[in-house]
């Protein structure tokens, strides 16, 4: 199961398509570079691995619980602000194949790391933030 916590905000890069981009929709690297210093501020393990075909995946460790957080982009295509858009936060939580199996240890709404990444973007001033699973 994945959860997606969607926001929106002009704070980084949806306008440009960087030279390295796998395509053309690979905007998120701004964003989780600083996401996963947000989250270590607060003394939670995250890093940012590698931009993917829709983005930047970043892994996140909270309470023992690994998680793999995907972060991508949609530009509203606003002309008066070019990086004004929806983002998409993708946690998936890593189980073990007999948790996946007999339907153990899902992730849920109410786990620590989705109110810490809501806490985040709110202080933060992020607009629309929703949560969807």
């Amino acid at each position: 199961m994945i959860i997606d916590i969607m926001c929106k905000t002009d704070r980084f890069n949806l306008s440009i398509v960087g030279h390295d981009f796998i395509n053309d929709c690979c905007y998120g690297e701004d964003f989780s570079n600083w996401l996963v210093a947000e989250l270590q501020k607060k003394q939670v393990n995250a890093t940012v691995i590698c931009m993917e075909d829709f983005g930047w995946v970043n892994q996140v460790v909270m309470d023992d619980q690994v998680y793999l957080m995907s972060i991508a982009g949609n530009s509203d295509d606003n002309s008066q602000c070019l990086n004004y858009g929806q983002w998409h936060i993708m946690l998936e939580k890593k189980r073990s194949f007999w948790d996946v199996l007999l339907r153990k240890n899902p992730l849920t709404k109410s786990e620590s790391i989705l109110i810490v990444l809501t806490d985040i973007l709110t202080v933060e001033g992020f607009e629309n933030i929703t949560i969807v699973d």
